[in-house]
């Protein structure tokens, strides 16, 4: 017999038997974080709201709830509802259950729940609907998430301006020179795989969309997404109507291509927004796939806002090529569920990682200083590389330095026992690209982690055979 979930019951039920739907559930976690959800290692009171939309009333109305989800654990499994009459709503208020998730849940994790009802004259419904552990992440159809700055998740991104403006001189971007409604096509430097097909260039529009290879469309009249109206293949970091030929302002658009990170970046400096005449900037990176590899294939992008959002008309998000398929994070001063609003120093980042897989970033924590240093010579490497690193600060003699190693999808693949390791001068192990069983590993990226007290850094290694 197939599961029926909440939301699959039958509108205009006209039956004489009573007809129970599920209606939702909330979350009551007043002695935890109290934000509204069942976060990794909380516990909380949890109940369902009913409706009984059949044609007799449902008298002695009592359920349990399982799940067999390993993250989940159900303290008190039942809730007594006592009568509902047809056409009346009623939560187990005075009931709940209690249920609490593991503290090693992911972020995003959707649990798998049953709900066994049962009632006087014989009455038995069964119905099963998910609940997510912690918060979820705005998503297309599973293939690419978006995840915000300052998120629980893995992915989640840090906020790092990379200015190419002319205010700045340490890279020097290239000037697109566009006025108002119109396009530039610039070669990308490596080959961007979105939504599974190659690209090797990119349209840059004024009016605040990218796109995919070339199009002629300059469309300054945003709409939803996904829809069959502006570019195909778009990235859309805030489309509406800009104009970087603003008479008089320092206003332009930039790209620059960061060899030594392999990123692409393309920024929108104080570009103005009709009719609001603010200026507006934001920037988009592309991330070469070769280096930042995904599930999928398909590149990452990461989109930042340096200021909040100056006008509040214009489209987030992004598009596949045949505009059926989407994430649209913002529109019209409506966010989609589970996005943050956008605030000075944000940033959205768009990968195909689901929030259950772990992932790496390659990148430390911006808000820590960190004194220890690690590097590996050669990179890219065929047999073996030479790790060098160096903890400066004698404290750490009491607490022995941690030296993993991982691909790129957070597994960890090594460990290595630094031995007695040397303070306050660089030491150096070697790695011939095996697991901890000794076996060869496959091609690809790495990361080096090390630790040592509370400062930890990584580097990022790419093995080619």
């Amino acid at each position: 017999m197939a599961k029926v979930f909440a939301d699959d019951f039958v509108v205009g039920y006209t039956g004489s038997d009573p007809y129970l739907v599920y209606m939702g559930n909330t979350v009551y976690d007043t002695g935890g974080n109290n934000n509204g959800y069942l976060d990794p290692g909380e516990s909380a009171d949890f109940t369902s709201t009913l409706i009984n939309i059949g044609g007799a009333n449902l008298t002695n109305l009592n359920t349990t709830l399982y799940s067999s989800d390993s993250y989940i654990t159900i303290t008190d499994n039942t809730g007594f509802f006592g009568s509902l009459p047809v056409d009346s709503i009623k939560e187990n208020t005075n009931d709940p259950y209690t249920i609490s998730a593991n503290a090693s849940a992911p972020n995003g994790h959707h649990a798998e729940f049953m709900l066994l009802a049962d009632a006087d004259g014989g009455f038995v419904d069964t119905t099963y609907f998910i609940l997510c552990i912690g918060q979820d992440v705005p998503t297309d159809t599973g293939r690419y998430f978006a995840y915000h700055s300052g998120g629980p998740h893995t992915h989640s991104p840090a906020f790092n301006w990379v200015a190419i403006d002319t205010t700045q001189s340490v890279y020097a971007g290239i000037s697109l020179d566009l006025m108002d409604n119109q396009n530039a096509v610039v070669n990308l430097p490596f080959t961007f795989t979105y939504y599974g097909v190659d690209y090797t260039r990119v349209t840059v529009g004024s009016n605040g969309f990218i796109a995919m290879d070339s199009t002629g469309d300059v469309d300054w009249t945003n709409s939803r997404i996904p829809l069959p109206d502006g570019p195909p293949r778009m990235i859309a970091p805030f489309w509406c109507d800009l104009d970087p030929g603003n008479s008089g302002a320092p206003s332009d658009i930039y790209w620059y291509y960061d060899q030594p990170n392999n990123r692409f970046i393309i920024e929108y400096f104080q570009v103005e927004h009709w009719p609001s005449g603010s200026n507006e900037t934001f920037e988009v990176i592309l991330y070469d796939p070769a280096y930042y590899p995904t599930p999928t294939g398909d590149g990452e992008i990461v989109v930042q806002y340096l200021l909040p959002l100056q006008g509040t008309t214009g489209t987030i998000g992004i598009e596949n090529s045949t505009e059926t398929v989407g994430i649209e994070y913002y529109y019209n001063e409506l966010y989609t569920a589970w996005a943050a609003p956008i605030t000075a120093e944000f940033a959205i980042k768009y990968t195909t990682y689901d929030p259950t897989q772990p992932g790496i970033s390659e990148y430390d924590d911006p808000s820590t200083v960190s004194t220890i240093q690690l590097h590996a010579q050669p990179n890219p490497f065929t047999h073996q590389t030479n790790i060098r690193y160096a903890i400066p600060d004698s404290r750490y003699t009491a607490q022995k330095p941690k030296l993993n190693i991982y691909d790129a999808s957070g597994r960890l693949v090594r460990s290595i026992d630094l031995g007695s390791w040397i303070i306050d001068h660089e030491s150096v192990i070697t790695w011939n690209g095996t697991d901890q069983s000794e076996r060869e590993v496959p091609d690809g990226v790495y990361f080096v982690y090390l630790e040592a007290g509370q400062q930890q850094t990584r580097a990022k290694i790419i093995l080619v055979r």
